[in-house]
């Protein structure tokens, strides 16, 4: 059975990622971007993340977006293994997802979730299907708002990121509605990365959760995000039961894009 925090935490992880300057929205959404992020608790690496983003070439202004997370094979303590997919539409400024689905890997073998968005009859379709391959959840949430999924969500805060204000976003988690809290700010400041070797101008933002989520994570969060067209994600820290671990940005594939100096 899928973890019952799954979505909260790809979704917190996300939300860390946000800057809060207008650029141009094509170089948010990227075809061919490839974001690798290493999970640290102190000086122990404990997993990892890759974001990917590709555009359909068949369906206009319809992009791909995958997020893979997985637990440190060698700390048994842990175990962590899913994969995020979201089709996602874009246009006007405005995104919306199309479908989201999450798979889990445990024990060689793998449940799912899928959310399904049916925008002309305004309600979502939800299929949870367990690693016994039999149907756990199958419902219908009735609604005219346009929800994020734990990974759109990630380019929709990179995408509005132009505000310097609180906002609740309304989301879709463990297959019900809910809202994210979200501290923008536009002020410029810098951050440093063991993969670059200068300080980088960025932007951060600060939040909060009152759950807890894969790897123990709760309450505050804050994050650092490149000044630029490409809003990358450089580094972010999280609090967890035992204490707090650090999202630092380890490898990348955006055009030519490098660190600003």
């Amino acid at each position: 059975m899928l973890s019952n925090y799954k979505y909260l935490f790809i979704t917190t992880v996300l939300l860390l990622f946000f800057s809060s300057r207008t650029f141009s929205q094509s170089e948010v959404l990227y075809n061919g971007e490839e974001l690798y992020y290493e999970v640290n608790y102190s000086f122990i690496n404990i997993g990892w993340v890759k974001f990917t983003t590709e555009k359909n070439s068949e369906i206009k202004d319809r992009y791909i977006c995958r997020a893979k997370l997985k637990s440190n094979s060698s700390l048994p303590f842990i175990d962590v293994d899913y994969d995020f997919i979201s089709e996602i539409d874009f246009s006007d400024g405005n995104i919306k997802p199309i479908k989201f689905t999450s798979i889990q890997y445990k024990n060689a073998k793998k449940s799912s979730e899928v959310y399904d968005f049916k925008y002309d009859s305004a309600f979502v379709h939800i299929i949870r299907i367990g690693n016994n391959s039999k149907i756990e959840i199958d419902k219908i949430i009735h609604s005219t708002t346009i929800f994020q999924d734990g990974l759109s969500i990630f380019y929709f805060a990179r995408l509005n990121s132009n505000k310097n204000q609180t906002e609740f976003v309304p989301v879709l988690m463990q297959g019900d509605t809910s809202l994210m809290k979200i501290e923008f700010s536009n002020k410029q400041t810098s951050v440093e990365i063991d993969d670059s070797d200068h300080e980088i101008p960025a932007v951060y933002l600060t939040g909060f959760s009152d759950f807890t989520a894969v790897f123990g994570l709760t309450g505050d969060f804050s994050g650092w995000f490149s000044f630029d067209e490409a809003r990358i994600p450089l580094k972010a820290k999280l609090n967890v039961e035992i204490g707090n671990i650090t999202l630092e940005l380890k490898s990348w594939k955006h055009g030519n894009w490098q660190p600003p100096k």
